[in-house]
């Protein structure tokens, strides 16, 4: 009887430790540029900060990587898993010393992709993550909300400013 008992609460108190759940961020829009003027604009490691409105510096530390600098003076350390021209994508993940102040997330993987569209390019932006704080009881700021909100008004911004400025270097 004590054995079952054992077990039952194991099993009650392990049904309710959940953690976090991914998030997810998925963003597109239509550019008024041929798809290879897009891919330039967007495969160069450090031109984002000539179209994306948040990001104030870049520095092209390695092969591959990158450290975005904000507005806010947060830093975002970006590793690149691919980059393929002949599909026009380019996959990413946020290093471990990524400042959780400009994105509260403790883990995020993107995508950036292109494809032709009539006279110009459905550019899509996506991105899993879990925020910060990955216990059951995460503060406010830390929280699913927080990152979401974050990563969401983040990849909104890039998008809205590429749209809204195709002809800018």
């Amino acid at each position: 009887m004590k054995y079952l008992i054992s077990v039952l609460t194991l099993v009650s108190t392990t049904a309710l430790a959940h953690g976090p759940t991914p998030q997810k961020t998925d963003e597109s829009i239509l550019v008024n540029l041929a798809p290879e003027m897009v891919w330039k604009k967007l495969s160069e490691p450090c031109a984002i900060q000539q179209w994306h409105p948040s990001v104030t510096a870049c520095e092209s530390t390695e092969q591959n990587k990158r450290v975005l600098t904000l507005k806010s003076g947060g830093k975002i350390y970006e590793e690149f898993d691919e980059v393929l021209p002949s599909e026009m994508k380019i996959s990413y993940r946020l290093g471990a010393s990524s400042d959780t102040k400009a994105l509260p997330v403790s883990s995020l993987n993107g995508r950036i992709s292109i494809k032709p569209e009539g006279a110009g390019s459905r550019v899509s932006w996506m991105a899993r993550y879990y925020r910060v704080d990955t216990t059951n009881e995460p503060p406010k700021g830390m929280d699913d909300e927080s990152a979401r909100n974050a990563v969401n008004d983040y990849v909104k911004q890039g998008l809205a400013n590429l749209e809204a400025n195709p002809s800018k270097k």
